[in-house]
């Protein structure tokens, strides 16, 4: 009878502890933690830059992320351009691309496939995934596993353009993407520039092209790590560069869901700690044993809320 009489208090109690802690908001607790991971310019300080911040701004505003971080990848982060491995783990995924070079494009190469590994999700935008110059795309582990889906050092294509076929009808990738649109700005000395995407119109062996472009070059791709997704278009929009993609049209909730396609589905059986598909005294005795340490209120919250269900 105690027992039975423990159990029945134990919504009770969830709902208690979960009143004081609204404040940090259900919802936005489970959203995923992002970050642009690129050598977009040479700068000291990116969250000055607009090559930096438009992505980042644009994906915010999508309200598909808790947060949107920016790690400086050129030689001019005074931290140093490559992050570590620990560094990258405090997100559930990264967009990586580049305008300019990375500090060290081997080292990046290697982080990122650590990353990928050990359960994180990249996303690799143009020019890494075209550029010729090899301090501007991903070398080193990078290119000895599954990690590619467009084939690199390609070089570029430009034109005005848009959205092409979508390969795979319905794919989450082009979830509330409608339009995509690109357009050519001219130089002081009057050459067109912009509509970027890779000339090379393959994908690796085991890659999954998920749509083009009109002109047919490469829109989006999935690598055989599933992890990876690659973007035929540069993540800075109009705002900064007439060239880019059109800021009206949907780039940035292309951009949004490729970087939600690489994070890994969450657990669908909330309060289940240790992974048994039940949430029962093993797990109230975890959360109570690492309160404070690796656990808080909101745990305990869940496993109580949650206690007694199979999953």
């Amino acid at each position: 009878m105690p027992r039975i009489a423990t159990f029945a208090a134990l919504p009770a109690l969830a709902a208690c502890l979960a009143a004081p802690h609204a404040h940090a908001g259900v919802a936005g607790a489970t959203l995923p933690d992002v970050a642009i991971v690129a050598a977009a310019s040479n700068t000291q300080n990116p969250e000055t830059n607009t090559r930096f911040t438009d992505p980042r701004d644009k994906l915010m505003a999508t309200g598909l992320f808790n947060s949107v971080s920016i790690f400086n990848a050129t030689q001019f982060n005074p931290t140093g351009g490559t992050p570590t491995l620990e560094q990258l783990q405090q997100w559930d995924a990264v967009l990586v691309w580049s305008n300019d070079s990375f500090q060290d494009a081997v080292a990046m190469g290697d982080v990122l496939a650590d990353y990928v590994d050990s359960g994180g999700g990249v996303v690799v935008a143009v020019f890494t995934n075209t550029s010729l110059n090899t301090a501007r795309f991903l070398q080193g582990r990078w290119q000895t596993a599954d990690y590619i889906a467009i084939p690199q050092n390609g070089n570029f294509f430009q034109a005005t353009g848009g959205l092409g076929q979508i390969l795979i009808p319905d794919h989450p990738i082009f979830d509330g993407v409608d339009t995509f649109l690109t357009s050519t700005g001219v130089t002081q000395g009057g050459q067109l520039f912009g509509g970027y995407r890779p000339n090379n119109m393959t994908v690796t062996p085991g890659s999954t092209k998920v749509a083009t472009w009109n002109t047919g070059h490469t829109l989006v791709a999935i690598a055989p790590n599933p992890r990876v997704v690659e973007l035929g278009f540069h993540p800075v929009s109009s705002a900064v560069n007439a060239g880019y993609w059109d800021q009206t049209t949907d780039g940035a909730r292309l951009m949004a869901n490729a970087l939600l396609f690489t994070i890994p589905e969450a657990t669908s059986c909330p309060g289940d700690l240790n992974g048994d598909n039940v949430v029962d005294f093993e797990d109230l005795s975890e959360v109570l044993g690492g309160f404070g340490v690796d656990y808080d209120f909101n745990d305990l919250s869940e496993v109580l809320a949650n206690f007694g269900n199979e999953c």
